[in-house]
């Protein structure tokens, strides 16, 4: 049986742990994985960099640099070959899916395709009511700052981010499919559900999830089945949430357990409470 880790990080996050990568790897052999994807934030495009007019800590520390792309292939492939009788590891990327941007996101992509094994797509940027594009899960004051809905109207907040979601998947659909394409964590958006008392998603919210749900199946993409929320303290689900994982699971679509480690002891966390609910 494979038991995999689809969604993990490295020290290029530069939010996460400076832990070797070896240290990683062999933590989850010693947990008994047999599959494990190094999916580190792939850099941001130059473009948005240039003009990013929300908090400038929140993107510092939030990818890899484009001058360090060659280094985490090379230490990819070394990881790879060096454990290569113990674990298959898959290279990756975690990938920001930015609306404005999605010519220079393909054309990164296209360029790394003959490297790639496996992709998550992910959303961590929203535009504002102002017109600028700021971060959903720095922290709650920035979430409150730039989405200051969140607190009397977070049903628009919710719409919002699923629509940008849906429009990801459209655009993963452009992609090249010679390697693995997931969804990551497709309920980021309740990180910080305890903080701001947030609701249930209302009924159109839920009908986008459908939505949501049917397009991802359609393309034959996965979806990331994250843990990290569990251990979040205002948030304490997974990511989708559990309802989520009933709807997609009656689908039939393919979950991938995703610890989404930035530090060696992330790796595996409550994979077997994952396991047990898909």
């Amino acid at each position: 049986m494979i038991k995999k880790d689809g969604h993990t990080h490295t020290r290029f996050s530069h939010h996460g742990s400076n832990e070797p990568l070896d240290d990683y790897i062999e933590r989850a052999i010693s947990l008994g994985f047999t599959e494990y994807v190094v999916t580190e934030h792939a850099p941001l495009p130059m473009t948005f960099l240039n003009h990013f007019t929300g908090p400038r800590e929140a993107h510092d520390g939030s990818a890899m640099l484009a001058t360090e792309l060659a280094a985490y292939q090379k230490e990819v492939k070394r990881v790879q070959i060096k454990y290569a009788d113990h674990i298959q590891i898959k290279s990756g990327f975690e990938l920001d899916y930015l609306a404005d941007y999605e010519t220079e996101l393909r054309q990164f992509i296209i360029t790394q395709a003959d490297w790639l094994d496996e992709l998550v797509i992910s959303v961590h940027f929203l535009p504002t009511q102002d017109g600028l594009v700021a971060p959903i899960d720095f922290d709650p004051d920035t979430l409150a700052k730039y989405f200051p809905e969140i607190k009397n109207l977070p049903q628009v907040v919710f719409e919002n981010y699923f629509k940008m979601l849906q429009k990801s998947v459209r655009f993963a659909a452009t992609l090249p499919h010679d390697f693995v394409i997931r969804i990551g964590h497709i309920t980021l958006i309740r990180k910080y559900q305890k903080y701001f008392n947030l609701p249930k998603f209302d009924d159109d919210n839920q009908l986008r999830i459908d939505d949501l749900l049917r397009q991802i199946k359609d393309n034959h993409f996965q979806l990331d089945f994250n843990t990290a929320g569990l251990s979040k303290p205002y948030n304490g689900e997974t990511y989708p949430t559990l309802d989520i994982v009933r709807k997609a699971s009656h689908l039939g679509m393919t979950f991938v357990y995703g610890s989404d480690a930035h530090k060696v002891s992330d790796v595996g966390q409550f994979y077997d409470a994952a396991v047990s609910d898909i």
